[in-house]
């Protein structure tokens, strides 16, 4: 398959030091909010990255709350991810926005949140998503879809709908608490708008790179 001839022409917007907030959190949320209001369906997804051993891995999951300090997702602590994290606390989330020509790309370290805040949270969850995070060993191996599906049955036998779930030990939610975030900013001729915030000694540091 030749994918040479893909080309794509960027002049949505522009990226300079002028129009950028106070803060990287601010111009998150700023491009966040446009996003947004685009409607487009998981436009709080994110790529994170993590790496175990030596082996990167990267997969979608969603982001769930903007905070002043960093940015929440949850999973399985015992899944894939992790186990890694456990490790290896370093981690890369990435933004892709196409519609705009925008990408995001934050890099920090995680810590797990509260437990009373991931109960909190579990809590809003939809019925059926509680069943599925309680019913899965997240990453383990398993004989068959018809294995999945049993067990997923009796999950929902022994937590009927409108009965309490209870949230998974293994189960709860990550920070990611930033230190570099880089603004993408696609631009006619390939001469896209790269803008590097680094934090050092507690202040952030702004740095246009090349494309």
């Amino acid at each position: 398959m030749d994918l040479h001839n893909i080309r794509e022409t960027y002049n949505f917007d522009s990226l300079d030091t002028d129009k950028l907030k106070d803060s990287p959190m601010d111009q998150f949320q700023h491009w966040f909010e446009e996003y947004k209001q685009l409607g487009v369906k998981d436009y709080n997804a994110m790529a994170i990255s993590t790496v175990n051993g030596d082996i990167p891995e990267s997969r979608i999951v969603l982001l769930k709350e903007i905070r002043d300090n960093g940015y929440v997702f949850y999973s399985n602590y015992g899944s894939t991810k992790g186990i890694a994290l456990e490790s290896n606390p370093n981690i890369s989330a990435l933004f892709f926005w196409r519609e705009q020509e925008r990408q995001v790309r934050i890099s920090g370290k995680v810590v797990k949140i509260d437990e009373k805040e991931s109960k909190s949270y579990f809590e809003t969850r939809p019925y059926l998503s509680k069943i599925g995070a309680a019913a899965s060993n997240q990453s383990r191996p398993i004989g068959s879809r018809k294995e999945l599906e049993n067990k997923f049955d009796s999950f929902t036998s022994k937590y009927p709908e409108g009965t309490v779930v209870p949230m998974p030990s293994e189960w709860g939610g990550y920070l990611i608490i930033p230190n570099r975030y880089e603004f993408w900013q696609g631009r006619e001729g390939r001469l896209h708008d790269r803008l590097v915030f680094t934090l050092k000694d507690g202040h952030w540091n702004i740095q246009r790179i090349q494309p």
